[in-house]
């Protein structure tokens, strides 16, 4: 019996700024062929600098995850999972939105580029920030 799906991944990096770009790498590889590398690595790129940035995935001993789901019948999953801390990440500003003039245009953007976003989680126990990404035809 043959699995529904193709490909499932998962690494945990160090809560390090030099890390978000080797999770982009990684992700961009696994998306070879789809035509969404690119859009795939700035959707990592962005989950994963906020979740330095605004949970304790940043701090001492910090670290965030990822994950990517690519089943052969509907959107690629991505993940990012945080430490938790602070606010949930919040899709629903407009890239035109006041609220994202210092900041804040990364999920916006990460919106634009996705079939579905989400958060699941909790700032105590942390999160997982995912989006869905079409991968039948390129862009």
């Amino acid at each position: 019996m043959r699995s529904p799906v193709r490909m499932a991944w998962r690494c945990a990096f160090a809560g390090e700024t030099d890390c978000v770009p080797r999770a982009r790498h990684v992700v961009e590889a696994l998306f070879s062929g789809t035509g969404r590398e690119d859009d795939a690595g700035l959707v990592v790129t962005e989950f994963s600098a906020n979740a330095l940035r605004h949970t304790r995935s940043g701090g001492a001993g910090g670290w965030f995850g990822v994950e990517v789901c690519m089943p052969d019948d509907s959107p690629a999953y991505l993940g990012v999972l945080d430490l938790g801390g602070f606010d949930r990440p919040r899709f629903d500003l407009s890239l035109r939105s006041r609220e994202v003039v210092e900041g804040g245009r990364g999920l916006a953007i990460a919106r634009s580029l996705a079939v579905e976003v989400g958060v699941t989680g909790s700032p105590a126990l942390g999160h997982v920030v995912w989006a869905r990404l079409d991968v039948s035809k390129a862009k």
